[in-house]
């Protein structure tokens, strides 16, 4: 709590860049037993333009036990299941895109293509950010949930619906799921949100019937 009352945290940034991205080398190590966080950067991430160029499947927290209950307190009571679910999903998709650059994605189960586009949404959805947008470059704690839910929300809706005879390419193409994607661009969008899942979740039970 600052002195005017209001609550705050600080976040404090140590920038290492060791010779050739060697981090066992005796700055970087140091570095990371002091914060406990390790955020790599990945310049094939860059080239892709995808910003924050962060890879996710190297860097790491050590900070989660610490701070779970207080999410629980103070976010969701599932917050920590939530974010276990997301990250496991992206190490799902690295295993699969070793397969996929080998035989392609039409060559893998439904299933697998399935989990292929709920990563896709993962990383464009949830994890890049535009910092020149005046609404994207910030986003509160509360509606990261609730964007993260909405992924695995349309995950449980796709494979409802497919078990029930939809096509994936139905169920991925519904509009209310791009304006859910789009809608992060806006203001006000946290209030929308739990309204376009809903509505992204009709769709994609209506691609039960058109099939």
């Amino acid at each position: 709590e600052t002195l005017n009352g209001d609550d705050g945290s600080v976040t404090v940034i140590g920038a290492v860049s060791p010779p050739g991205g060697d981090i066992s080398e005796p700055v970087s190590q140091g570095t990371l037993r002091i914060v406990k966080v390790f955020w790599g950067l990945d310049a094939g991430l860059a080239r892709q333009r995808h910003f924050p160029a962060i890879n996710w499947l190297n860097s790491y927290s050590l900070y989660p036990q610490s701070l779970d209950q207080w999410f629980r307190d103070n976010i969701a009571q599932d917050f920590p299941e939530i974010r276990t679910q997301i990250s496991g999903l992206l190490q799902i998709e690295a295993e699969l895109q070793e397969i996929v650059q080998l035989v392609g994605s039409d060559a893998l189960p439904v299933d697998q293509q399935l989990t292929l586009e709920v990563a896709r949404m993962i990383r464009e959805f949830f994890l890049q950010q535009n910092g020149f947008d005046p609404v994207d470059a910030y986003c509160d704690i509360k509606l990261q949930y609730e964007m993260a839910k909405a992924i695995l929300s349309f995950q449980e809706a796709a494979k409802t619906a497919m078990a029930d005879g939809a096509l994936l390419n139905d169920v991925v193409n519904v509009p209310a799921r791009s304006n859910l994607m789009r809608g992060r661009f806006e203001e006000g969008y946290i209030e929308r949100i739990e309204a376009m899942v809903k509505e992204m979740n009709e769709q994609i039970a209506d691609a039960v019937e058109a099939n």
